[in-house]
């Protein structure tokens, strides 16, 4: 007898409710085959851009900071569906990337999170995150890189460029 690779894959996600329990997490989702799509294509990573915050805006989600490489995305959100967000984010951002190529995929199957523990910083996560761009060498510095933010604290550049983050 054969067994079923599907159902013999290994339980990845959390129990659905700890998603809703008011956890901020930090979230990592990969391109297929870690393509780098947004390295390559500048509009696609501007119209992410603005799916993200208008996905966020529209659920009232805490976005406390993302970035986008070139093969992944870093998000630190804190959502009432954090499923739910990342399912919604990654499908609606699907059509844009099949418009530049038709035939690659877009997304790895699933995403990578790590929900907040109390003696962990939420600033220092968010610096984590705007500071892969200067680890990975595409800006000298954080504040420099355009694919990085904040709906929580607009002002983030100038704070981190200050030392006041």
């Amino acid at each position: 007898m054969f067994s079923n690779p599907r159902n013999s894959r290994k339980r990845i996600r959390l129990a659905r409710a700890v998603y809703r329990e008011g956890y901020a997490f930090l979230i990592t989702i990969g391109t297929a085959d870690r393509h780098p799509w947004f390295g390559l294509h500048p509009k696609l990573t501007e119209r992410a851009t603005k799916i993200l915050i208008e996905l966020a805006r529209a659920r009232e989600t805490s976005l406390y900071a993302w970035s986008f490489m070139s093969d992944h995305v870093h998000l630190l959100i804190q959502d009432d569906d954090v499923v739910e967000f990342v399912r919604l984010f990654k499908g609606t951002v699907v059509p844009e990337a099949r418009s530049i190529e038709s035939v690659r995929g877009l997304w790895q199957r699933s995403f990578h999170d790590h929900a907040l523990r109390k003696d962990e910083d939420l600033r220092e996560t968010a610096v984590y995150v705007w500071s892969n761009a200067v680890e990975a060498q595409l800006a000298e510095e954080a504040w420099h890189y355009p694919w990085a933010g904040s709906l929580v604290w607009p002002d983030w550049r100038e704070l981190l460029r200050d030392g006041l983050f």
